[in-house]
């Protein structure tokens, strides 16, 4: 991505000032606005990766080599997908957009399945990186329930600096509110108003 300008700092639905610019994608060449960290760590737009994503796995007449098109097991492939690759995807500041990635193998489908199918995937099981500020590979995730998902969340993601720096973190996009992140953490918001006023894992 090349900077054209910064365009100065707006402020977030909570009132938080962030720096944006206005940046040319050299792949596509589209002129895109975006957070000034973003744009300058970032090599495209997402737009050439996610095609030549999409488009591997595209062969015979209905589209798709695999035949696993329209599966559960796709679906969840596809929206990891997006919400790492996509910047217009809306979740995406919170998993591509904060640095996590997707690790090569899985960008084709086959593989993920066969993973998945060889590691506990069923039916009503989620998807769960076991280092929440880790990647989507193999030895980071594994198949769980639902709440089995939100326990993990509640013991792995508020036990350190790093993890209280995450919650921290999604607060000072202004996408969430405490009442929401305490609910996806799976604890009570009391105790996201301690961390995002540096009340219990302080900042040094």
């Amino acid at each position: 991505m090349q900077l054209i300008k910064e365009i100065g700092s707006r402020r977030t639905k909570k009132g938080i000032l962030k720096k944006w610019g206005r940046f040319l994608c050299l792949i596509c060449l589209q002129e895109i606005e975006k957070l000034l960290y973003n744009g300058l760590r970032d090599k495209s737009c997402g737009c050439i990766r996610y095609k030549l994503i999409s488009e591997s796995n595209k062969d015979n007449k209905y589209g798709y080599k695999h035949g696993g098109y329209g599966t559960r097991l796709y679906i969840i492939w596809d929206d990891m997908k997006q919400r790492i690759l996509n910047p217009n995807n809306p979740r995406f500041k919170t998993y591509g957009g904060r640095g996590i990635t997707i690790c090569d193998e899985w960008l084709e489908f086959i593989p993920f399945r066969d993973w998945s199918l060889n590691n506990g995937y069923g039916e009503g099981l989620e998807i769960d990186r076991e280092n929440t500020n880790g990647n989507y590979e193999p030895s980071n995730c594994r198949w769980t329930t639902s709440e089995e998902n939100q326990r993990n969340r509640r013991n792995n993601k508020i036990e350190n600096i790093e993890q209280a720096n995450e919650i921290r973190w999604l607060y000072n996009t202004g996408d969430h509110t405490q009442q929401q992140l305490a609910k996806k953490y799976n604890t009570d918001q009391t105790n996201i108003s301690y961390i995002i006023n540096n009340k219990i894992w302080k900042n040094k």
